[in-house]
């Protein structure tokens, strides 16, 4: 997905809150390459911004939105070519992280709801990658949560600042080996989780849950994911009842886990006090559960019920083996002398996966839904398959888009058509055709309604509009 979408796709404008004056909305005048949106559900404002370049100078462009749908614009023009390296949210201001190019300055802006910059600062960033920060969604803090890597090597560092830049706390998390990783925090008004990977591009990469008190930074507890001989790697968290973190993912026996074997499923509970319950963790015995099948899965949601049940939701690949794009690549190579290897990984998106635990952790039912409208995915070289699978669903590739309010019924976006398909029965509804526009996307499930988003690429404009379903 674009920068624009964001991995939480929290962009609802007003929609939502007065359907009846509008259903379709256009914003010209921006440059699809550097344009964010942001809905803060605290103000009931939206703000999106875009990036444009004359004359030696940069302009920041905000498209301001109230409840009524009532529109302003606003402009901040910099001297000097700024890109745009990071945005996060707090609850009713934006902040935006500019690089300035040829130069080691990092000017960072912070902007209320009404366009306002409320508070800059200008760092050096000569020791952080400003490619790889990252900014956290988080509509329940009054604050921003960053993520910085460091050039020197295998270091991140984790930290809070108020609305006017001033740091309240940080922690720095270092790797012996490799690069190390901070996934999206887990976040709840007063506490949150961070799941640090080391090494992170290995298969030895090593996970550990850290929960924290977010108004001081406290570290309440240490967990390793690594339980009882078992490589355990994250594939999705939630917040649970009591701050715990809800968690599941694969596991291994092995120190490294396989290239080719998916690994089996675990899913454990892990709490602020170091308590841990392993809800599930599968094998062999299983062969009822589709992981036994020798297929690869991503999973995408995992959904509590009061009552300690969870769904646990995700899609079915197959990915490229090694052995087969070493062979393709030879073949190539020698049927055309060297100039025409095929030197690519392809994935493919298969079934819908969907397990029923209960608050004991037993699997009560497993379905695996069959997907309609095939398609593939692919990358040059070659990937292991978790690694394509995780670039697969950034670019959107995976199909399942979000929830009905029920959570039985999955909202589905394939090449050819948008649709519903219900959990119960896999019966599978459609709205409507995919638009024949370069790139389309759902932006946000709703309760009775979807937000679609589109590009237009002459002119370049962005394109939102509510579908009932």
């Amino acid at each position: 997905m674009p920068s624009f979408l964001r991995c939480s796709l929290l962009l609802v404008l007003a929609l939502w809150l007065r359907p009846a004056q509008a259903q379709h909305i256009t914003l010209d005048s921006v440059v699809l390459e550097h344009t964010v949106g942001f809905y803060l559900p605290a103000a009931r404002r939206a703000i999106v911004s875009t990036v444009a370049y004359a004359d030696e100078a940069t302009t920041l462009r905000y498209y301001l939105f109230s409840s009524t749908l009532s529109q302003q614009r606003r402009r901040l023009r910099l001297p000097g070519h700024y890109q745009l390296a990071n945005t996060a949210s707090s609850r009713a201001h934006v902040l935006y992280q500019l690089h300035r190019r040829g130069s080691d300055t990092l000017l960072s802006l912070v902007v209320d709801t009404l366009g306002n910059v409320v508070a800059q600062r200008r760092e050096s960033s000569r020791w952080i990658r400003w490619q790889d920060m990252h900014g956290e969604l988080a509509p329940q803090t009054g604050g921003f949560l960053t993520t910085e890597s460091s050039l020197v090597g295998g270091e991140a560092l984790f930290r809070f600042t108020d609305l006017q830049l001033r740091p309240l706390w940080q922690h720095r998390f270092r790797s012996a080996e490799g690069k190390v990783e901070v996934a999206p925090a887990i976040i709840d008004s007063t506490h949150l989780w961070l799941l640090v990977t080391n090494n992170a591009l290995s298969s030895r990469a090593v996970t550990t849950a850290y929960c924290l008190e977010l108004a001081t930074g406290k570290v309440l507890c240490r967990l390793p994911l690594d339980y009882r001989g078992e490589r355990r790697r994250p594939d999705v968290g939630v917040m649970g009842p009591g701050h715990s973190l809800l968690v599941a993912g694969f596991s291994s026996a092995r120190n490294r886990p396989s290239r080719t074997h998916p690994g089996h499923l675990f899913y454990t509970q892990l709490y602020p006090d170091s308590t841990r319950h392993d809800r599930l963790v599968t094998g062999a015995a299983e062969p009822h559960l589709p992981l036994a099948r020798n297929r690869h899965v991503l999973w995408h949601a995992l959904r509590p019920a009061p009552n300690g049940s969870v769904v646990l939701v995700g899609e079915t690949y197959t990915s490229t083996s090694f052995g087969a794009h070493l062979a393709l690549d030879l073949a190539t190579g020698l049927a055309t002398v060297g100039l025409g290897r095929v030197n690519r990984t392809t994935l493919r998106p298969r079934e819908v996966v969907a397990l029923h635990l209960s608050a004991a952790g037993q699997v009560d039912k497993a379905q695996i839904l069959p997907l309609p409208d095939s398609s593939s995915y692919r990358l040059h070289g070659y990937w292991p398959a978790r690694r394509i699978a995780q670039a697969a669903n950034r670019d959107g590739a995976f199909r399942m888009r979000g929830f009905g309010p029920d959570s039985q019924s999955m909202v589905l976006l394939t090449g050819r058509r948008l649709l519903t398909m219900n959990l119960q029965s896999g019966q599978a509804r459609p709205l409507r055709p995919t638009l024949p526009v370069k790139y389309s996307d759902v932006w946000r499930v709703e309760p009775g309604f979807l937000l679609l988003y589109r590009q237009q690429f002459r002119p370049q404009r962005v394109e939102l509009e509510r579908v009932a379903y």
